[in-house]
C-alpha cells in the first residue's frame, strides 16, 4: 500500500472537520438538507447581551431565538465559556455562536449575519477621574482594561499596538469595574447598556462612572456561523430574512425593549466557574 503523502495528511484535520459537520448536520436537518433545528451558543459575563443568569442567556440569544422561531425553525440553546463556545462551534457542535464583533481574523472562519444590535461606544472613566479627554488621542498613555477574548476595536486597537495604550485583561468584564473603581486602570471601553447593567451590580454604585462625550466606535454583534457548516450560507439567509421581517415590523424594537425592562432589576449572582 502506498503511503500517504504529506500534504495529504496535512489536509487530514480538515476534512475530519467537514465529515464532522456533515454528520452533525445531518443529524438536525430535513430531506433537502436545510437545518430544521438550529443550535446556538452564547458565553458568559456580557450582561444583558449574553450572561448565564438572564432569561434565555440574555438579550441576544432570547432575540435571535425569537427571530428564527418565527422562520420555522426550533432552538436550542447552550452556553459555555467564550473560548470553548468558539471552538466547539468550529467544531460543528453548534450551528452558531453569538453575539461578537466582526474582526478580520473572525472572518476567516465564520460566516456574519446583519446586526444583531448596533451599539455606541464610550470610554467611561471613575466618576472622581480627572481625565476628560474629547477624543482617543487626547488619552495616549494610559491604562485600559478589556477582557480576555474581548475585541478593542480598530480605534483602540491602532493605540495599542503602537504602544499609545496598555491593555490589562482580566477574565471577566466585572473584573475590568472593579479595577476602573480601584484606580487601578484609567478607562473601559463598552456601550452604555453594558456599562448601566454593570455598574449597578457587584456592589458597585451606578454613580461611580461616568462617560465621556465622544463616541469611540460603533459596535456590531453578530450571530456568526462556521464557514465549514454545510447549510452556513442558508441559515444566514434565513436568520437575515427573518430579522428584515421582524425588524420592519416594529418586533425587534418592542421585544429588546420589554426584555431590557424585565432584566434591569436582575441582580447578577456570584461569578462561577463555566466547565
Amino acid at each position: 500500500m502506498e503511503a500517504p503523502r504529506p500534504g495529504f495528511l496535512k489536509m487530514l484535520p480538515v476534512l475530519c472537520l467537514v465529515i464532522s459537520f456533515a454528520t452533525t448536520a445531518s443529524e438536525h436537518s430535513d430531506k433537502s438538507g436545510a437545518v430544521d433545528e438550529v443550535r446556538i451558543v452564547s458565553g458568559p459575563h456580557y450582561p444583558p447581551f449574553s450572561a448565564y443568569h438572564l432569561p434565555q442567556n440574555g438579550l441576544g440569544p432570547f432575540l435571535v431565538s425569537k427571530i428564527l422561531e418565527a422562520s420555522g425553525k426550533k432552538v436550542i440553546r447552550g452556553f459555555r465559556p467564550w473560548k470553548r463556545a468558539y471552538r466547539e462551534t468550529l467544531q460543528g457542535k453548534y450551528d452558531a455562536v453569538l453575539p461578537y464583533t466582526e474582526t478580520a481574523n473572525r472572518r476567516q472562519d465564520f460566516l456574519f449575519s446583519e446586526p444583531v444590535f448596533k451599539v455606541n461606544s464610550y470610554i467611561f472613566v471613575r466618576a472622581e477621574s480627572p481625565i476628560s479627554a474629547q477624543s482617543l488621542s487626547a488619552l495616549k498613555g494610559k491604562k485600559y482594561c478589556n477582557p480576555l477574548g474581548f475585541a478593542d476595536g480598530r480605534p483602540i486597537e491602532t493605540m495599542e499596538t503602537a504602544g499609545d495604550l496598555t491593555r490589562v485583561s482580566p477574565s471577566t468584564l466585572e473584573n475590568c469595574f472593579k479595577m476602573l473603581a480601584a484606580g487601578r486602570v484609567d478607562f473601559i471601553k463598552t456601550n452604555p447598556h453594558v456599562a448601566q447593567y454593570m455598574s449597578g451590580n457587584h456592589g458597585l454604585s451606578q454613580e461611580a462612572f461616568r462617560a465621556l462625550t465622544f463616541v469611540v466606535d460603533t459596535e456590531s454583534l453578530h450571530v456568526i456561523v462556521p464557514r465549514m457548516h454545510p447549510a452556513g450560507e442558508a441559515l444566514i439567509e434565513t436568520f437575515n430574512h427573518g430579522y428584515s421581517r421582524m425588524r420592519q415590523a416594529g418586533r425587534i424594537n418592542e421585544l429588546s425593549d420589554a426584555y431590557l425592562q424585565r432584566v434591569r432589576a436582575v441582580a447578577e449572582p456570584p461569578l462561577t466557574d463555566l466547565e
